[in-house]
């Protein structure tokens, strides 16, 4: 396995991946009417890709996110935390150790106050958990499913380097 910079010629092979992932675990939840831009959220500063014999398998992005309760519970400056985002594996690859790569890579080099949310049950809390992410939170969701529902999400920060 190789854990890369995601470059453009990337784009459409993180997108197969993509469907691969929302067909198996409708992550995300809806599909993206321009899959390849939701690959970007606002105000991205860098992407990786993880591929398995030439096949892009996995992908993870990082955005500035500030945000005052991590922030107070972390005691790194809201201006500097960053969002671990758009972080999937497509089901071929599981048990690999691409999704730790993946997201191990965008903490490292993101650099201090990397954070995330999980929703509450989903199998991601584990993950995350026995990778030494640190919970600092728990709040409802600032979205809202497609049931009309707010789900309630944990707040993680990256393990201490």
């Amino acid at each position: 396995m190789v854990v890369r910079g995601r470059e453009p010629a990337d784009v459409a092979g993180c997108v197969a991946a993509l469907r691969a992932v929302h067909d198996a675990d409708r992550y995300p939840t809806a599909w993206p009417a321009d899959p390849a831009a939701w690959l970007d959220p606002p105000g991205t500063t860098a992407a990786w890709v993880a591929e398995l014999d030439g096949t892009v398998v996995g992908h993870v992005c990082v955005a500035p996110a500030p945000d005052a309760a991590v922030a107070a519970r972390t005691g790194v400056p809201a201006e500097r935390l960053v969002a671990v985002k758009r972080l999937f594996t497509t089901p071929a690859a599981r048990g690999r150790g691409v999704g730790a790569a993946l997201v191990g890579v965008a903490a490292a080099r993101a650099g201090d106050g990397v954070w995330l949310d999980v929703v509450d049950g989903e199998p991601a809390v584990a993950f995350y958990e026995r990778l030494g992410w640190r919970r600092v939170g728990t709040r409802p969701a600032d979205w809202v499913a497609l049931d009309g529902g707010r789900r309630t999400v944990h707040l993680y920060v990256a393990p201490v380097r």
